[in-house]
């Protein structure tokens, strides 16, 4: 009987993680057994996490010789090795043969992976949906942009939008703090008596001046961290809170997204162009950004993704709306089927609308030029 034990240490997971574990039979081949094992294993674990980061293996071996001098030893061994997988695993082997060229192995590996991964198997449907919940916001009209917030993710469509910002199946937590929300007026009063003749005039001037300050956070709950932290300032010289609430709300639901889901430019068969979103996340008349994802850039000291190299190639403007989607139009610049684009909402604002006065035009009156009488 042979049982060997090997231990994956993931770089990444935290030591604090929820772990379950999950037994499958896999199989390997390779020239040698330690080769052979080694497939089998990153096979077994692929499969349960699915999850491409590096990881340290540290393998202990036992052998009971089944010969009848009934021998035994232990082996200790360390090497780093990269796989593409994570997670802690122990394994058993089923049955083994080696001939002059190959050794082909069968192992029962026992893997240890998150809940999160667990959860997710049980939840196929639009697994790649993220989860995330708002939290109320602090400050003076916090409940008000949180809930506006919330219904942009939810009519996004793109995210399963949780009520319960404890749940254990929330990835992403929406935090703020609205450190301003008012309208603060100014009365300015000129009125006077001419003293000359006694007159009353009535001259009172009011001034607006309206303000959104918003400091939010997406946190990332598996990662423990702050994925994206900014501030918002909405500001109007009109007596427009509530316009201004709005325009806050939506855009901190732009950041969320451009830093979670960016918008996506699919060409259709057609060579028809969508966005991959609609409903009142985008506006009929926006103008995008639209850029092309190159190179993978890592970050070569936490070796985490830092984006895509992305280059401008074209402007588009938003056609028609649908609850799901929306048609844009191609302003300028080229866009091809079977590349990558991501669009950001552009500088170049929505044309007012301008009210044309029309002109009358004048009839003139034939009798001034003849005179007589007109019967």
């Amino acid at each position: 009987m042979k049982f060997l034990y090997v231990f994956f240490v993931s770089l990444f997971l935290s030591v604090n993680a929820a772990a379950a574990t999950k037994t499958v039979e896999t199989s390997g081949s390779a020239r040698t057994l330690d080769s052979a094992i080694n497939i089998a294993i990153r096979r077994a674990v692929e499969q349960v996490s699915g999850v491409s980061i590096d990881s340290q293996r540290v393998t202990e071996e036992k052998y009971l010789s089944n010969g009848s001098d009934e021998s035994e030893y232990s082996n200790n061994l360390n090497d780093k090795t990269s796989l593409e997988s994570s997670g802690n695993a122990t394994y058993s082997v089923l049955s083994e043969h080696c001939d002059n060229d190959q050794c082909n192995v069968t192992l029962s590996v026992k893997v240890k992976v998150s809940d999160k991964s667990i959860r997710n198997e049980k939840r196929p449907i639009n697994n790649n949906r993220r989860t995330i919940a708002v939290k109320i916001f602090n400050g003076s009209k916090g409940s008000v942009i949180a809930n506006k917030v919330e219904a942009l993710l939810s009519q996004d469509r793109k995210f399963k939008v949780l009520l319960d910002p404890n749940d254990p199946n929330v990835d992403y937590v929406i935090e703020a703090n609205v450190v301003k929300a008012n309208t603060n007026v100014n009365v300015i009063d000129n009125s006077r008596t001419v003293a000359l003749t006694g007159e009353y005039i009535h001259d009172v001037k009011t001034r607006y001046t309206s303000n959104v300050v918003v400091n939010f956070k997406i946190i990332d709950i598996e990662q423990r961290q702050v994925k994206w932290a900014t501030s918002i300032h909405t500001n109007s010289s009109r007596n427009n809170l509530n316009l201004l609430l709005d325009l806050s709300s939506k855009k901190i639901f732009h950041n969320i997204k451009d830093n979670i889901y960016p918008l996506v430019v699919i060409v259709t068969d057609d060579g028809s162009l969508v966005f991959n979103s609609g409903g009142d996340t985008v506006r009929e008349g926006e103008y995008y950004d639209v850029f092309s994802l190159g190179q993978k850039i890592i970050d070569p000291v936490t070796k985490e993704s830092l984006g895509y190299m992305e280059n401008k190639v074209a402007l588009v403007k938003v056609a028609k709306v649908l609850p799901k989607l929306a048609y844009i139009t191609l302003v300028s610049g080229e866009v091809f089927d079977g590349k990558k684009y991501i669009a950001r909402k552009s500088t170049k604002s929505i044309p007012k609308k301008t009210h044309k006065t029309t002109v009358k035009p004048t009839v003139k009156d034939e009798s001034e030029s003849f005179g007589g009488i007109i019967l």
